[in-house]
């Protein structure tokens, strides 16, 4: 029975999966648009892709699960669904990786050791989200919790802090920049798509906690009016 890795993640627009053999060599890069609110084709999609690759769904050993910053609905989903595909089955590991190293790796492949990166999202409600990362061993790493900044402390806050490279996704630009000093505007370079082959090489640890999301916007719950 062959063995596959996978990462999948639905943090934005799209459902993304990458699948790799068990030695990490990538086998596919699918993309699927999806509202955030459908999960009906999410496993649908999720076994096309591992099929494409001459397996199934229970073939996959090891899951890495895109954790945002991004949707919350949508985040959710990815997870549960991983979750239950999971659920008691004690030789498949999982873990929750940040999209957000997806989105800097294309921004910037090729950055030497220890570069550090800020991966801008729009914060919504007039608020940039800052997710930190840093370069090693070839792949970026979280480094940071996320600052969700209006435009006033993102001021400060690039007046403060150094990156080798600002990046975000080009749908969410003109959002972004608005709330940028102008030089840190022009500074930054925009992801038209990515991949999520870098989520595989991520040094974080199976610990199969699919739980610890990163929310653009936290969701909001309000009592019941009686």
């Amino acid at each position: 029975m062959k063995k596959f890795q996978a990462a999948l993640d639905l943090s934005g627009t799209a459902a993304r999966m990458c699948v790799a053999d068990a030695d990490g060599k990538v086998l596919k890069n699918g993309i699927l648009p999806m509202k955030r609110r459908e999960s009906a084709h999410l496993a649908e999609f999720a076994a096309g892709e591992i099929a494409a690759c001459g397996g199934a769904l229970r073939d996959i050993k090891k899951w890495s699960v895109g954790i945002g910053p991004g949707s919350f609905t949508g985040m959710r989903l990815a997870a549960a669904l991983v979750a239950g595909l999971t659920y008691g089955e004690k030789d498949v590991l999982t873990r929750g990786v940040p999209t957000a190293i997806a989105i800097s790796m294309a921004a910037a492949p090729k950055l030497p050791e220890n570069s550090k990166i800020a991966v801008l999202f729009d914060g919504r409600n007039h608020e940039v989200l800052v997710y930190c990362v840093k370069r090693i061993n070839g792949v970026d790493e979280s480094i940071s919790d996320g600052e969700v900044l209006n435009a006033e402390q993102a001021g400060k806050f690039f007046a403060e802090n150094a990156f080798d490279v600002i990046c975000g996704q080009a749908v969410e630009g003109e959002a972004i920049k608005a709330l940028l000093p102008a030089k840190t505007a022009e500074e930054l370079q925009l992801v038209e798509d990515f991949d999520l082959s870098s989520l595989l090489r991520s040094s974080k640890e199976f610990d199969n906690n699919l739980r610890d999301l990163i929310y653009i916007r936290p969701a909001v719950f309000t009592k019941p009016i009686n």
